[in-house]
This record gives C-alpha cells, sequence and structure tokens, in this order.
C-alpha cells in the first residue's frame, strides 16, 4: 500500500483523568533517593532472620500552589499532610521481584522548608504549608524513626487522604484500651517505640533473600492528598543499592544516580505500561519479559506494582491464543506464607491467577506470575480485577505482552541525534584526596559568546583586599568594577558562595555539598573548588575580594573543611573581555566531594564528569547555547484506526525551519551524512515523505491517521526529523532519532 493512504489530520484532545479531590497546581516532586540505612536484625540465627532497612530521600515542591502541612490542631490529630512509603526490590536470576515486606509509611508531622534542590527559589512564608519551590531532606535515619511510621493499609493512596480516629497512632502500640483508642489523640509514644526491636515497622526483608551478587533497588513514594494524577509522574523515585552480608549484619550502599518511575523501569529487558481505573481509583504498571522459545515453549515473566490502587488486585488474568499449551505456573508475593499464594486457574481462553482471603495485592507492592507457553509473544491487555468494593469499573486493563502471536503496535527510537553541544565542563571527585588539578589552573576564555576552556598555566596571586567574613553556608554579593560577559549574559554583580563557587548576575540558592543535578538545573555558576568549605568568619581563613578597574579576584584562603584536618587556598580570576581562571594552588585532602568547573543552568543534559588532568591539555570548545540534539517520538504508540502526533523536542531558538521525514523503507545500515556536510547524523529512511514546518518553537507536532485496515498490523513505518541550525554542522542540517513504528493492535 502507497504512503498515500495515510491522511494527515488534526488529533482530538483526549480527556485527562482526575481523582475527586484534585488541587490544581499541587505537584510535589521526589528529586533523590539519600541513602540505604540498615538498622538490626532479628529471629534466627544469620542469615536466617530478619533484617530492617530504610531509604532516605529528598523531595521538594515544584507546583504552584503550596501545600497545607499539619498533623495536629489542639492535641487532636489531623489529615493534612503527606506520606512516604518505602520499599526494596530484587533483580536476580532474570526476574525482579520485591524483598521487602508490608513496610509501614512515613507519617511526616513537621514541613521543613530548605531554599535548596532543583524547584528553587524557595517561597517560604508563615503557616504551615510546604511552600512552592522549597525542598525538604529525610535521610535513612529520619525516616527510620519508628514514632512516625505507620501502617500503608490505612491509607488511600488514590486520595492521599487517611482517618487519624481509629488509626495506628490513636490506637497505640500495644493498643490502648476505651475512648483513648479512637478519639483522634496519638496513643503510640515514645515509651511504647522504645521497647520496640530493631526490625519492627521498618523494611522488614527475610534474609534469606539478601542474595550475594544480586542488583538491589531502593525506592520511595510521595502520597499527597489532593495532587493530581497527571502531576504524579516524579512521585515514584529508585536507586541502585548493593547488600553484602559481614557474618552477622548487613552493609548496604547506593549506586548510581536516582531515577524517576517504579523500579520495573530497570528491569532488563523488560518492557512495562500502566493503566488506572479511569478517574475512579489509582494505577496498576505492568512489566513483562518473555524469553525463548526453547522446546517450542515461551517463557514469559510478569511483575505487577499497585502503584496507586486503593481498591487493590484480586485476580491477573491473562488471555491465550486458541490451542494454546501451558505449564509451569507459579506465582510470588511479598510474605514468606505459602498458604495465601494465590492459585493459577487455566481455561482454553485465559491463565487467571487467583487471589486467596485476606491477601489482596495493595498499594505500593510487587507481585510476581510467570510460566510457559507454546503460542509467540503478541499484543494484548492483562486484566487486574478490582478486590474491594468502591467506585469505578470491576477491572482495569493494562496493555502488555501475551501469548497471541498479534503484532503489537510500538515505535523505537534508533540512532542518536547528532550536532550537540554543551556549554558545561566539569569535573567531581568523590572526594578530595582524589583532586589531582594542584598547582594547576582552567581557563575560559569568551569567544562570540562560548567558552573555550584550556589549561594554560596560570599565576596565583595572593589573597589581598578584602576580607568577606563568611561562614559555613553563607553567601554574600560582590560588585565588579567593570560589566563582565559571561555565556548567556553579562553583569556587574556576583554572588559568592563560602561552599566555594560563584554564580554572575541572578544567584543560586546555598548549597552545601556538590552534585551535577544541582550544578545544571541552576543559573549559571563556576565551581572554583565547591566542598564542604567552613570559613573561620573572624579570620582571615576566609574568602577575600580584591577588584580593579583590569581584573577582580576572589581567594578562599586556607579555608578548612566543615571537618578534618588541612585547609584549601584556590581563587577565581575575572577580566573584562570574559575570561576568567580558576587557580587551586592547594585542596586539603578530605572524605568530601569537590567540583571544579562551569555551566550555564537551564537543565541542560549532563555531559558528565571530565578528567580536566588530561582534557586541559587541549583546547575544549563549549557551546553559547546548548543544544541537546532533536528528539523524535510519538504521542501514543501507532494503534490502527487511531491518530497520533509526530512530536519534535528540542528545537533550538530561532530556527527558521525544519522538516519530518516518514518512509516505509528503512535504511539499513544507516546512511552516513558526514559526506553531506553532517557530521555525527545519519539517515534511517530511503524515499521519504516530506512534512515541512515554519518558525517552529521548542516543540513541533504532526498528526498522522492511520486507516482503521486489519492488512496494515505488522507495517513498518520509520520518521526521523530534521532543522535547520548552522553552525552546529557545516551543511547547517541537524538530525534526530530515527523512530521505526510497527503498526498493530
Amino acid at each position: 500500500m502507497r504512503t498515500t493512504t495515510f491522511a494527515i489530520l488534526l488529533l482530538a484532545a483526549a480527556p485527562v483523568l482526575a481523582q475527586s479531590n484534585a488541587v490544581p497546581g499541587l505537584d510535589i516532586q521526589m528529586y533523590e533517593v539519600t541513602d540505604l540505612g540498615y538498622y538490626g536484625r532479628r529471629g534466627a540465627a544469620y542469615p536466617n532472620g530478619e533484617a530492617g532497612f530504610m531509604v532516605g530521600h529528598s523531595w521538594c515542591n515544584s507546583g504552584t500552589v503550596n501545600l497545607p502541612w499539619q498533623s495536629q490542631v489542639g492535641g487532636v490529630m489531623v489529615d493534612q499532610y503527606p506520606r512516604i512509603a518505602f520499599l526494596l526490590a530484587r533483580e536476580s536470576g532474570g526476574r525482579m521481584v520485591q524483598v521487602s515486606g508490608f513496610s509501614f509509611a512515613k507519617y511526616s508531622p513537621t514541613a521543613y522548608n530548605f531554599s535548596s534542590g532543583p524547584c528553587a527559589p524557595c517561597n517560604s512564608g508563615g503557616g504551615s504549608f510546604f511552600y512552592v519551590g522549597c525542598s525538604d531532606t529525610y535521610g535513612s535515619g529520619t525516616n527510620a524513626s519508628q514514632i512516625n511510621l505507620g501502617p500503608t493499609d490505612e491509607i488511600n493512596p488514590w486520595l492521599g487522604t487517611w482517618n487519624p480516629q481509629g488509626s495506628y497512632f490513636d490506637r497505640g502500640d500495644p493498643a490502648v484500651s476505651g475512648p483513648a483508642a479512637t478519639d483522634s489523640v496519638r496513643s503510640l509514644t515514645f515509651t511504647q517505640v522504645s521497647a520496640f526491636d530493631s526490625v519492627k515497622n521498618r523494611m522488614i526483608v527475610q534474609e534469606p533473600e539478601l542474595l550475594a551478587g544480586a542488583t538491589y533497588y531502593g525506592q520511595v513514594q510521595a502520597v499527597v492528598q489532593g495532587e493530581p494524577v497527571g502531576n504524579r509522574g516524579n512521585n515514584l523515585m529508585h536507586r541502585q543499592a548493593s547488600i553484602t552480608g559481614t557474618g552477622s549484619s548487613w552493609a548496604p550502599a547506593m549506586t548510581g544516580p536516582s531515577a524517576l518511575g517504579s523500579v520495573l523501569t530497570r528491569w532488563t529487558g523488560a518492557t512495562w505500561s500502566e493503566a488506572g481505573n479511569g478517574g475512579d481509583d489509582g494505577r496498576f504498571l505492568v512489566a513483562v519479559k518473555v524469553t525463548g522459545p526453547v522446546g517450542g515453549l515461551y517463557h514469559y515473566e510478569y511483575a505487577i506494582h499497585n502503584i496507586d490502587n486503593h481498591r487493590g488486585a484480586a485476580s491477573f488474568r491473562v488471555p491465550l491464543a486458541p490451542g494454546a499449551i501451558v505449564q509451569n505456573a507459579g506465582f510470588r508475593d511479598i510474605d514468606a506464607n505459602p498458604l495465601n499464594d494465590w492459585t493459577v486457574s487455566l481455561s482454553a481462553t485465559e491463565l487467571a491467577f487467583l487471589a486467596t482471603a485476606n491477601n489482596r495485592q495493595q498499594w505500593n507492592t510487587i507481585y510476581n506470575c510467570w510460566f510457559d507457553c507454546s503460542i509467540p509473544p503478541g499484543a494484548g491487555s492483562m486484566t487486574l480485577d478490582q478486590a474491594l468494593p468502591g467506585p469505578g469499573a470491576l477491572a482495569v486493563q493494562v496493555p502488555t505482552t501475551v501469548p497471541s502471536n498479534l503484532a503489537f503496535a510500538n515505535r523505537t527510537p534508533v540512532g542518536a541525534p547528532c550536532g550537540q553541544c554543551t556549554g558545561t565542563a566539569y569535573q567531581l571527585f568523590p572526594n578530595s584526596g582524589q583532586f589531582d588539578l594542584n598547582g594547576g589552573s582552567m581557563t575560559l576564555t569568551l569567544d562570540n559568546g562560548a567558552y573555550t576552556v584550556t589549561g594554560a598555566p596560570v599565576a596565583f596571586v595572593p589573597a589581598a583586599g578584602t576580607n568577606l567574613g563568611l561562614g559555613l553556608s553563607q553567601q554574600t554579593n560582590v560588585t565588579l568594577p567593570f560589566p563582565l560577559p559571561y555565556p548567556g549574559g553579562s553583569t556587574t554583580q556576583l554572588q559568592v558562595c563560602s561552599p566555594g563557587y560563584v554564580s554572575p548576575g541572578t544567584p543560586n540558592p546555598m548549597q552545601l555539598a556538590p552534585s551535577a543535578l544541582l550544578l545544571l538545573q541552576g543559573q549559571p555558576r563556576w565551581a572554583v573548588a565547591w566542598s564542604l568549605f567552613a570559613p573561620n568568619a573572624a579570620s582571615a581563613a576566609n574568602v577575600w575580594y580584591d577588584a580593579s578597574p583590569t581584573r577582580a579576584i576572589l581567594t578562599w584562603n586556607n579555608v578548612p573543611f566543615i571537618a578534618g584536618p588541612g585547609t584549601s587556598t584556590f581563587q577565581i580570576q575575572l577580566f573584562p573581555n570574559g575570561t576568567v581562571h580558576l587557580v587551586w594552588p592547594s585542596i586539603a585532602s578530605s572524605s568530601f566531594a569537590t567540583m571544579v568547573g562551569w555551566s550555564p543552568g537551564g537543565n541542560g543534559t549532563d555531559p558528565g564528569s571530565t578528567d580536566l588532568s588530561v582534557a586541559l591539555s587541549s583546547p575544549q570548545q563549549l557551546c553559547a547555547a546548548p543544544f541537546d540534539g532533536l528528539s523524535l517520538d510519538l504521542s501514543a504508540n501507532p494503534v490502527i484506526g487511531t491518530t497520533y502526533q509526530w512530536r519534535i523536542a528540542g528545537i533550538p531558538a530561532n530556527t527558521g525551519w525544519g522538516a519530518l521525514l516518514w518512509s516505509l523503507q528503512r535504511a539499513v545500515p544507516p546512511v552516513d551524512l558526514t559526506g553531506l556536510g553532517m557530521p555525527g547524523c545519519y539517515a534511517h529512511l530511503l524515499a521519504p515523505e516530506t512534512v515541512l514546518f515554519a518558525s517552529p518553537g521548542s516543540t513541533q507536532q504532526v498528526p498522522q491517521t492511520i486507516p482503521n485496515a486489519t492488512s496494515l498490523v505488522g507495517l513498518e513505518v520509520v520518521g526521523q526529523a530534521v532543522t535547520y541550525n548552522p553552525p552546529l554542522t557545516p551543511f547547517g542540517l541537524v538530525a534526530s532519532n530515527g523512530l521505526v513504528l510497527l503498526l498493530g493492535l
């Protein structure tokens, strides 16, 4: 069939699902899983008992409205604050499972409005609120405090609500008797909690689940009353961890960055999708991994995460194509009780996993099921019957891979965009003991609004001028005697921060510990030697400012870290032509992370930490306007009989024109466009149809309709986008990734 059978139409707006108590503009964002702590063990001899763990987190208010935050009024508990849920998962043997049991949630009674974090600036004021732009960090030790840990099953995760009357906190542990158990006055006391063992109510893990060499993930989830479901994509966050046994206890450690979303999105080789019960109840995420065939049978592995569905699941139903042979079905929940495992029911058209009494799948849990089947994987849906009565449909259908042998509409990105250019260069040392730039320097030379980074030797100028008198976690503003140009602007004001960074113009919030996330998401800044420095406000061991019409110098002079021996001296030199020198005569050895470099901020892509001891030997050209590349995707999977939007994102400002290219012919291998003057660019399609667009914004959408013809199922369509943006390539055109569509059901 020719490509002309596809009509270009506008996409009708789809209805947005929302719960009944949604508050427009309310959006609480998890932005880091800070740590994983171990708090002890109990039961049988090591390693056959139970261990207690807890996860720490940082979050902030990224919305447009303040979040009410009050736990008591006149000594009576009220439901006006968020909760945080936790779980621990393990990937091993091709399966992703939850290894923590029904851990309690953190009921956080007090809001702390810190000025740091990616949501800054913090707009704090009077009253009990989590204010817009403010942040809060609870390490694992804070989250593990048993006085504020309560059951997850008392919370309605869809609405974010909780009834204090008759709750765990109202009853106490052990429960009090009489009216005190239902008067909404807290009966759980520090005296009661002091009698708890070190495992109770925390993330409880059966020690045999802690397998050597396995990959673990700690996960946190914010539960916020009234937060619209459309704003909950940043409520879930996870981070990889390692857990090793020491012979009598356990040693956990976080590794790698935090990532948004369900931990199931990290399951190697799996695909996933989610769905909810309309606007009446919350969401399930179903991940699936299919391997084989072996001996004529495919192995299907499913993991189901109840994210925020209050009624819970009473069954998992998987449709089967006619003639299916099914063997080796299995199930796993999150407790160690085999008597409440779900049962398996097989018919000619369906394989069902059915809950036993009192073991519905509740929110903040991951259950697993698996089986072998003779039918190849294809399009379909898993049906999850709701366990409790309530509003909405009796079942939730989640699109997923099933034994149907039918083409499943999907899209797959291929290749990478070209023409990328970063404006950031930095090195983050895990601790200052690894700092290998002592006695060296870095020069940032401004040309046509962009920096060139080199390591030509620069002499240190002894500290002179004015002692700024900074202390730990303090900042001040200084005025330059000349306008200083920098990538993206010009300033006569510098914000000087005692941890070792300087911001031109608009200040960054005070941030003690360095991180790539903060560097990239904030305002422009030079990280001279950003670490946990604590200048002495009453001595010369401070930050000195010396300025003249020809240059300005800020020197951290013999400043100590917040702990440990030794002092550090380093400086930044700034000149009217925009040249900046970072000079490091001496950085003391410590256990504190230390960062040097520059970033224009603005939430650009992280180019990664650079080994400056090597990179500074040759010039590195940065961009005046960082460009992360064009990104091509679809608004929805290409299901026959529907209309989707091609979405081109990341278009540079002031782009004159661009084009969407699509074809039924894929270029394999892709065509190298270097000879056309587009180095690093590849064409992923041949003989394309072209849709031009002029003067686009940062994103551009092109609608396309697929006729409702079953003959199109399994057809492959390839797309790619280009925009005209000299001088990102000599030819002027930059290309997106390719996108391969498989039309299907």
